[in-house]
């Protein structure tokens, strides 16, 4: 029986060049041959695979039913003659024409060992699919450090995390990297709040996790701005600027509606908030005169920094960990932010780069294919020789792939910043040409609840603790309504574990692309598409296995006879859709899409409730030891093939519930 063994995904393979090899005979040209593509039947009794015959009607003058008739023939010839004994030819039983198409049958008891062989035996069964293994970096999370993380990083954190599980698990090298955002303006808003008001708080004084101590000092800041803009929109400095920006900004006398004068100085006070806080805010000039000796390196500022930057780092860290969230190499902007310019610098030598008359260096978006952009040109580096943070990306990315020996690197950013990457990896293939077409900009849409969007400059925000905390105690009320005998260390692990599934699942079951709304509620349903369902349904097959004593325990023939009896059409679709974890856990890594994947086990399990839910399938009622033993293989090839997809989504599973 050992001549079936044949890894699962190079089935196709083997099968397109038996196509090759029948339309060859046929005298059909290599190129018309290569545009000939595998398909799958919609339905399992019309084949397993199907070949379409419409794109050859024009070269053989026929209608596709009968050249799929020819290539039947055909394919039966290139069969008997060189395929009837290898594992290819003794796993396809029969080809028939269905219509256009040229179908093959696959035989289910050589599928049925070869598909379970392989998901029981192999513990990386759907792993190392690539041909070409490279090495890929992903960036992702990379907070700020004036304030706890919230619900847009937890996708940010999750996604990134997930896609790079994926990515190694289809047999590239990977390195996860972060990139803490610890220097700027904003952080010195933090600073300079806790600077005025903190009296000397401090996360063991106040009970308050560091990240939200200093976030709690970042959102007082922007309540004490708010209050000097609001007194000074009444004061006469106000009236001044009114009335310049008017000026500047004068409405359109055709309009068909004018606007009043409360209207027009409402607009002002919108528009004019941040011109306020660079040009008249006391608080403002406060902020920028610390990021000042910040930048000269003064020593009670860095102090104070390093300070409130270690509060900060520690939260990040709890964070992390209840996401089960890693990386293997943190950098931080304070390190980084001057990378960058002796790039631009000589980049300019080059005549890469532009200088502008006020000694501004730019890059010509037109010049890069960017035309049609209001802004014609990129400032590199400002008049001043100061750096802008794309200078900061480019000398990162450039010691990057120096210090990793990269091949591709992928930036997991929200799609707000869409333009700054198209932009960011334009100018980076100007100065490193073999750079092109090896930055990736994983591109996501925003995390949104019923209310809305997400802000946290006014402090209105969906804290990541605080949403595990939700998490963990919906799915505590969830576990103590179905299982009220545990005992409280049990229930708070399965809580915990329950919880972060709901949430995991719920968010990476979306297309990266596509705007989510988290609904909390509705993730932890133990009956819908959720990570708690796809649990419950390990656990469940787990508990199928102790109750019957145990997985059973063949070896040589007596398993694959086991294995080979598995014959019904419920059992075979179950059979199928193991076959197909190789191909979707390959097609998740290249498409940067773990969606796939939680879509694939939430239709495995679905299979597996319709085949044990089934009389002649409940395995604890079967009497034939045999047929027992081959629904138990079955259902262990399900756990274990879900357990390995979970743990690309970074879900833990339970044993029982």
């Amino acid at each position: 029986m050992k001549a079936y063994i044949m890894r699962i995904q190079d089935i196709d393979a083997k099968i397109n060049s038996l196509k090759s090899q029948a339309l060859r005979a046929l005298d059909v040209p290599e190129e018309l041959i290569a545009a000939v593509n595998l398909e799958t039947p919609p339905q399992p009794e019309m084949g397993d695979r199907g070949i379409p015959c419409f794109s050859l009607a024009r070269h053989f003058r026929k209608a596709p039913p009968m050249i799929a008739e020819d290539l039947v023939e055909s394919l039966r010839t290139v069969i008997e003659g060189s395929l009837k004994d290898t594992p290819l030819g003794q796993l396809i039983a029969e080809v028939r024409p269905v219509g256009p198409y040229a179908n093959l049958f696959f035989d289910r008891a050589a599928l049925a060992e070869l598909v379970l062989s392989e998901a029981l035996d192999d513990q990386k069964f759907g792993a190392d699919t690539t041909a070409s293994p490279e090495h890929w970096a992903f960036e992702y999370s990379a907070p700020n450090t004036n304030k706890p993380q919230h619900l847009g990083h937890v996708r940010n954190d999750l996604l990134g995390y997930s896609v790079a599980q994926i990515t190694r698990w289809a047999g590239h090298k990977v390195t996860r990297v972060n990139l803490i955002n610890d220097r700027g303006i904003h952080i010195c808003k933090s600073m300079l709040a806790y600077q005025k008001w903190g009296d000397g708080e401090t996360p063991e004084s106040s009970g308050i996790k560091g990240d939200h101590l200093v976030g709690k000092y970042y959102v007082r800041f922007s309540q004490e701005l708010a209050k000097e803009y609001a007194a000074w929109l009444e004061s006469p400095a106000s009236d001044a600027r009114f009335e310049t920006w008017q000026a500047e900004h004068p409405v359109d006398p055709k309009a068909k509606t004018q606007p009043t004068p409360e209207e027009r100085r409402a607009q002002f006070a919108s528009a004019y908030k941040d011109a306020y806080f660079n040009q008249d805010s006391a608080l403002g000039g406060d902020a920028r005169a610390m990021l000042l000796r910040w930048e000269a390196g003064d020593a009670d500022t860095m102090a104070l920094w390093k300070m409130m930057n270690a509060w900060v780092f520690k939260g990040f860290d709890e964070t992390y960990e209840r996401l089960g969230i890693e990386f293997d190499h943190t950098y931080y902007e304070s390190q980084t932010y001057k990378f960058g310019k002796d790039i631009v610098l000589d980049a300019l030598k080059e005549g890469l780069l532009e200088q502008l008359e006020d000694g501004a260096i730019v890059a010509d978006l037109e010049k890069l294919g960017l035309s049609g952009q209001a802004q014609a040109k990129k400032v590199l580096l400002r008049s001043d020789g100061t750096s802008v943070y794309m200078t900061q990306d480019i000398g990162t990315a450039l010691k990057r792939f120096e210090t990793y020996n990269l091949d591709n690197m992928v930036y997991v950013v929200g799609n707000e910043q869409e333009y700054h990457f198209q932009v960011l990896f334009k100018v980076l293939a100007l100065l490193k040409p073999e750079l092109a077409g090896r930055l990736y900009h994983l591109s996501y849409g925003m995390v949104e609840l019923p209310e809305g969007k997400m802000k946290s400059r006014e402090g209105k925000v969906v804290d990541a603790d605080d949403l595990m905390d939700q998490m963990e105690a919906l799915a505590n009320e969830a576990v103590q309504e179905r299982w009220p005998e545990l005992s409280p260390e049990d229930l708070k692990e399965r809580a915990r574990i329950i919880g972060m599934a709901a949430l995991k699942f719920y968010i990476l079951d979306f297309n990266p692309r596509t705007t989510v709304s988290f609904d909390p509620k509705k993730s932890i349903d133990f009956q819908g598409r959720t990570g708690p369902y796809c649990l419950y349904s390990y656990a469940r097959i787990q508990s199928i296995g102790r109750k019957m004593g145990g997985w059973p325990a063949h070896t040589g023939e007596a398993r694959d006879a086991c294995l080979r009896a598995l014959q019904t059409d419920l059992e075979f679709a179950l059979i199928r859709h193991l076959q197909d974890w190789p191909t979707l856990a390959a097609r998740s890594a290249a498409d940067l899409d773990p969606s796939k994947i939680s879509e694939y086990l939430f239709r495995l399990c679905k299979s597996f409730s319709t085949l044990y839910n089934d009389d002649a399938h409940k395995i604890v009622d079967i009497e034939d030891a045999q047929r027992r033993d081959a629904l138990l293989y079955l259902a262990q090839a399900v756990a274990q093939t879900l357990q390995k997809g979970l743990n690309l989504l970074g879900i833990e599973t339970l044993e029982e519930m």
